[in-house]
Order: structure tokens, then sequence, then C-alpha cells
């Protein structure tokens, strides 16, 4: 195996210091009133060597290492093929290459929060966008040690972590909405785990537009399934046991894999379910019927999001209240008139 040489060597080679040759190699040669003959030796040297300076010692010498990395709440995520993970990495990373950083996938699992709070913090980044369930400990910790954060598509107790959000309560109550004043009254509901800060608002938003017609929320027309894996034959079954007409999924994921169960159990979108999802993710157009969806900007919302953490981790003030998107809805084919169903 070749030998990796190290800056020792370097230093021996060129006659200098250690000191000299981390200042030469990381630029920092005038700030240091090197000269440029001992500057000249300490590069052939290196040369020679084929010596690169670690990326992480350089980082802990500059106090930074141009890489932000991203943290869902399990690692998972980054594989599950999701369309919404796909948009909202889309725009983070468009962020990350005009700002010319890096960017890193926490994939890793840990034990312990603290320990996964030191891992973040090792020096290899420079701060972490993270979407993580309601008052997660992981926030707390790197908040309590003043490590770089931005939470987006979520939000935190603490009004003092900042985040990218959507108005999700309006979203909900949008996708209620729109079922009814189709003509729908039985209006089922597929809501995620319950610390997601995002489906708890969108469900607080469609019992709003219930109420405001009058109409109790029947806890039978609600169903967890938090991923697109939670989906299987019970929810055709679950459809035709309550009744509902209209079925609202609070992610565009979840109402794919509701719509490919409902049509294998012979259910005819939307003539004999009105469907509405959440993200009108650019897949929506793919599926037939194409689906009816409330539009987060997903994309623009993780590029916002990321060059409002770079900025922040190079020690700029963020000026201004956190941002919270507004929300819109795509009406497509998976609606339509309850009078005009059977």
């Amino acid at each position: 195996m070749r030998k990796r040489f190290t800056i020792e060597d370097v230093a021996r080679l060129a006659g200098v210091g250690k000191v000299t040759v981390s200042y030469v190699l990381n630029g920092r040669a005038t700030e240091a009133r090197i000269s440029p003959e001992t500057c000249e030796r300490v590069m052939v040297a290196a040369k020679e060597l084929d010596y690169r300076p670690s990326a992480v010692a350089r980082s802990l010498s500059s106090k930074r290492s141009d890489a932000i990395t991203v943290v869902f709440q399990y690692g998972g995520f980054f594989s599950a093929g999701s369309s919404f993970i796909n948009e909202a990495l889309r725009g983070v990373s468009e962020a990350c290459v005009e700002a010319d950083v890096n960017l890193i996938l926490h994939t890793r699992s840990f034990k312990t929060v603290e320990e996964e709070a030191f891992a973040l913090m090792d020096g290899r980044t420079d701060g972490a966008l993270i979407l993580r369930d309601h008052n997660d400990p992981l926030v707390s910790a790197l908040t309590r040690r003043g490590f770089p954060l931005v939470l987006f598509f979520t939000r935190h107790p603490d009004s003092e972590v900042d985040f990218i959000d959507s108005d999700n309560f309006s979203g909900g109550r949008l996708a209620c909405r729109h079922l009814l004043e189709l003509g729908h009254k039985k209006i089922a509901m597929a809501i995620g785990s319950s610390g997601s800060v995002a489906s708890n608002d969108r469900l607080a938003g469609f019992k709003a537009a219930l109420q405001e017609e009058g109409i109790d929320c029947d806890l039978n027309l609600l169903k967890a399934l938090p991923t697109p894996e939670h989906v299987d034959a019970e929810v055709p079954k679950w459809i035709r046991e309550t009744g509902a007409t209209g079925l609202v999924c609070w992610s565009d994921d979840v109402a794919f894999a509701c719509m490919k169960e409902l049509k294998q159990a012979g259910f005819s979108l939307p003539e004999d379910l009105s469907l509405v999802g959440f993200d009108s993710s650019e897949a929506c157009e793919r599926v037939t019927p194409p689906l009816t969806s409330v539009r987060q900007p997903i994309s623009n919302m993780g590029y916002a999001a990321a060059k409002r953490l770079i900025t922040r981790s190079r020690g700029v003030d963020v000026a201004g209240a956190p941002s919270i998107y507004p929300l819109t809805l795509d009406v497509r084919g998976s609606t339509k008139p309850l009078s005009n169903l059977q």
C-alpha cells in the first residue's frame, strides 16, 4: 500500500515547521508574513510527496467546512423514492451549487441525542437543515450549543429556532373545502404520524372546514397513514365501511399509494371517490387520473431554507421573521362533484 504522507513529512522536506506548512497550504501565507521563497519550498515539497491537506483539519483551523447537512427523521428517508424528498433536495442542491458549498446527507443512526449532536458538530459541516417531528430533542441539543440550523417543512415550540414552513392549516382547510364545495359531506382523511407538525396542522385545517359547514368530524373517517408503506388493502375496506365519497391525504406520496390500492380493489376515480393530495408534486401529472392537490412550493422552500442556513453559518444575521409560504389548490382529474357520481 502506498504510504500516505503527513504534514510533518512536508515540513521536514521543506525545512520548515508544521505551522508554516499549514499557513501556506491554506492560502494564509501573506497573513503570516511568510516569504515567497519559503512558500515555494513548501509547495514543491507538497507536490513531490503528493500531499493533500485533510479537509477536516482545514475546517477545524478555518472554522468553516463549506458544507451543510440535511437531517430527516430517519436516514432511510433519502432512499424512499419520495416525490416530496426529491423536490426538497433539488431546491437545497441548487442553493448549495450557487453558494459553492457541499451537501451532506445525514444517514447514520445514533443511540443517544448527545451522540448525534456531537457527530453533527465534529467540524465537517457548517450547519444543518432539519426536518424532524414536533419538539425533537436534537433541535434543542444543537440550539443549546449554538450550532447553526434551520428547520424546514416543520417548526419547533422554541420561537427562537429559525424555520421555513408553509401555511399547513390553510392548506388542510383548502383541501376539505374543495370537496365540500363539490357537494361531498362524508370526507375521510389519511393523516400522518402524531408527531408530524405538518400533518397535525393540515388535520386542524380539515376539521375547521367541516366545522364551518356544521359537520362534526367523525373519528372513523380519520386513518393514520404516515408513509406509503402503511397503505394496504385495509384502505379500500375503510372507505367502503365508512361510506366516504371524498378522501384527503396528508401527502401526495400517500395519495399515490391510496390510489393504487383503491384501483386494485375495484374503485374508479373520481367516479367512486374524489381524492385530494398535498404538495402538488410533479408526479401528480403522471398518474391516472391526474391528482388534485394542494400546491406547496417544495423546491423553492428547500432553496430558501438552504440559502438561509448558509447565510447564518457564515455569521451573517438573517433579517426578518421566519417565512411561512401560502398555499393554493391545483384542481385536476381526481375530484368531481358528488352529484355526478354513480
